[in-house]
């Protein structure tokens, strides 16, 4: 939804969203942008349950395409970085990337791109995120070969970055919904929450 910078509640809804994910941030490790085609070839497995013949086809990205590149990424990233012990049900309380997601450029003559903040990296695979990244993001439908991936030294910085398009450009850059945030994580950010109150 595009919004007139000159409206005055511009400032202070990109200041509550903001405000809403700052806690989150001693949490983040990685800068990640991810440019996306605008058109791209999708190719299917012609028959559900026999052989390895494909259907292509070409797609536009349109907003129902765009809404599940989210999700799809994250699930094939924790899968790489958690493997199967995202599934185990004792450890889904950790095994999970945090990822806070934006959309930008989608009421813009800019690329539509993706902007994420991630944590809850394994140290294990923190030297080889970047690669993991790139390989995950290259099984996407419309991933375009534009890929940055930074490890984060200033988190405030980074979400006010990635936010400056809410309350101006799109007041829906911000995905909460798509976004993943880990169990412990969340249960943490509740109880420093309740304890500053008292």
């Amino acid at each position: 939804m595009y919004v007139n910078d000159k409206t005055p509640h511009s400032k202070q809804l990109q200041q509550a969203y903001r405000q809403h994910i700052e806690p989150y941030s001693k949490y983040l490790q990685f800068a990640v942008t991810l440019t996306l085609k605008k058109v791209d070839i999708i190719s299917v497995n012609r028959f559900e349950n026999y052989g390895d013949e494909k259907f292509k086809f070409t797609a536009v990205l349109d907003d129902e395409k765009l809404e599940s590149r989210i999700p799809y990424f994250t699930a094939l990233l924790r899968h790489r970085l958690y493997g199967n012990m995202a599934k185990h049900k004792n450890k889904q309380d950790w095994a999970t990337p945090l990822v806070i997601a934006v959309v930008e450029g989608r009421n813009t003559h800019k690329r539509t791109h993706l902007h994420f903040a991630v944590g809850n990296i394994p140290l294990a695979k923190f030297d080889t995120f970047s690669s993991i990244v790139e390989s995950v993001w290259q099984r996407c439908d419309f991933a375009h070969r534009e890929i940055v991936v930074k490890p984060i030294t200033d988190a405030n910085g980074w979400l006010r970055y990635i936010t400056k398009e809410v309350g101006y450009a799109n007041n829906d850059a911000l995905d909460i919904v798509s976004s993943t945030i880990p169990p412990f994580i969340q249960q943490r950010i509740c109880t420093e929450s309740r304890l500053l109150a008292l």
